[in-house]
């Protein structure tokens, strides 16, 4: 299924705020070319990712608040379809690396904290495994210090990731793009945030009549024969 979400991003309701972002479904019609959009869109957004990896680091600052400019500085299109739809695919390829390149930060913090006493040993009884004690201390010691630089739940994510490395690799990884693989995107999503949208979007339009309580959305996509 094929949903288009538009606002500002999805908010938790209760009394004291509102809803911001509503999926929409797509009519059954237009389902098949929405798909097709997803699809070579997705590619170029894992091309894109791909290519961009061995620059991570410079992903972790920010001269422009879009994440489409950082890529486009960088590289150009795989597979060119227009400039406007190159941007929107930038923009969720920037989005990917921007939050890589902060875990990568993290990751920095955690690794002196990294010993074998995280792992509890092989025995008669049992296979090796994580030792959540150790690992909890090792947090507990981390914000004592006001070195945390990131939420707990980041930080424990990536020390559990480590761990889960030692239990495969018999050590722990000695960089951040050794313990994680690059992220290529699964499921189809691509933001319109860099496109200008509205009446002026290249790659969308968008008409809302509250009167007549009605929503016309039009997308550029391929047609059949992937034009």
């Amino acid at each position: 299924m094929f949903q288009v979400a538009f606002g500002e991003g999805p908010v938790r309701t209760s009394p004291a705020n509102q809803t911001l972002s509503y999926p929409i479904r797509l009519p059954d019609s237009a389902q098949a070319d929405a798909l097709r959009l997803l699809d070579v869109s997705r590619a170029v957004i894992n091309t894109t990712v791909a290519a961009l990896w061995p620059q991570l680091d410079a992903f972790g600052t920010r001269d422009s608040a879009f994440a489409y400019q950082q890529v486009t500085a960088l590289i150009g299109s795989s597979d060119p379809h227009g400039d406007r739809q190159w941007r929107c695919e930038a923009e969720q390829a920037g989005r990917i690396l921007r939050g890589q390149a902060h875990r990568k930060k993290q990751f920095a913090r955690i690794l002196p904290l990294l010993s074998a006493g995280m792992i509890a040993p092989q025995t008669e009884q049992q296979r090796a495994k994580k030792n959540r004690k150790a690992i909890k201390q090792a947090l507990a010691d981390l914000r004592e210090s006001n070195d945390a630089g990131g939420s707990a739940v980041e930080l424990q994510s990536l020390i559990e990731q480590c761990c889960n490395f030692y239990l495969q690799q018999g050590r722990f990884p000695a960089s951040y793009e050794e313990l994680q693989p690059i992220p290529l995107q699964k499921r189809g999503i691509l933001p319109y945030a860099a496109d200008d949208g509205g009446e002026l979007g290249q790659a969308y339009h968008l008409r809302l009549d509250p009167e007549k309580r009605e929503l016309c959305f039009a997308f550029r996509f391929p047609d059949a024969a992937g034009r």
